[in-house]
Formats: C-alpha cells, structure tokens, sequence
C-alpha cells in the first residue's frame, strides 16, 4: 500500500471498529427496532453504509482507471439509499453487518492496487462534486464514523 494511503486505511479501520464495537451492543430485535432517524432503524442505517460503502469503492475503482466518472443526470441519492436498504430488508443483522464487514474488506483490497498517480484521477460524487480519488477515500471513513456517532447516540438515549 503507498505510504500516503496508510493513514487513510487507519482511518478506515477505525471507522470500522468503532462500527462493531457500537453494533456489538445490539440484539437483533434491538437492531430493528431502534429508530436512527424517522425512517431507518440501525438495521436500515447498516443497510445503507453497505450500500454507500459499496458504491463508493465501485465509485473509486472507477477514478483509479481514470474514467472521470460523472452521475446521471437523473440521478437521486436518496432514491439509491433507499434502493440499498429496500435490497437488505429480508436479511438479519447479522447479515447486513456480515455484508458490511465484507464491503470494509473489498475496500481495503482495493486500496493496496492504487497507484500514486491514481489518487489525483477525478470523478463526481453524490454530495461532494467533482473530486480526486484521495478525498472520496476521504468521505467514506467521514460518512461511516458520521452514522456511527448517530447510532451511538441512539444506544445512549435507548439506555436511559
């Protein structure tokens, strides 16, 4: 892996273990039935970082062959995460968080086949715009540390 991409990884893997150290705390049924927001349960939440996490990496194998890729013009995020969590509802927690687990390593994976001169390679993402393959890897710790916290949050409210 390059050098400048370990302190991402770290990132990464922090993000990760935080996740399942906060999901750890969760019986299936609680995982279900614990509101993140108004719409998502943590199942749902977990659902959507799969889904999140997935398209990223697709999103950044894509910058790395220099595609430059750019969003549909018709393209709806909320529309795509609720696709993503429509697709898992029939799997258990265990399996979405399995999924998640699996989507952390495929990440990883792709990470150690990055070249230098693949980390300024641009494309667009959803919420961020146009931006170099370095900072998507970026958003991705930020958005899965972002619902964690908020996940976090709902556990400490659960236990009052």
């Amino acid at each position: 892996m390059l050098k400048e991409l370990e302190p991402i990884a770290a990132k990464l893997n922090e993000a990760c273990a935080m996740m399942t150290r906060t999901l750890d705390q969760l019986s299936e049924d609680q995982a279900t039935t614990l509101m993140v927001t108004p719409d998502w349960s943590v199942k749902d939440a977990i659902a959507h970082l799969v889904g999140a996490k997935r398209g990223m990496t697709r999103m950044a194998q894509r910058f790395a062959a220099g595609e430059d890729p750019q969003l549909p013009e018709d393209y709806n995020n909320d529309y795509y995460n609720a696709r993503q969590v429509a697709k898992r509802k029939a799997m258990s927690f265990a399996e979405v968080r399995a999924e998640l687990d699996t989507a952390h390593q495929e990440l990883l994976a792709f990470l150690e086949s990055v070249t230098p001169q693949q980390l300024e390679l641009r494309g667009e993402h959803p919420l961020a715009g146009e931006i170099p393959l370095k900072d998507l890897l970026v958003v991705i710790y930020n958005h899965e540390t972002q619902h964690c916290k908020q996940i976090n949050d709902k556990i400490r409210e659960m236990k009052k």
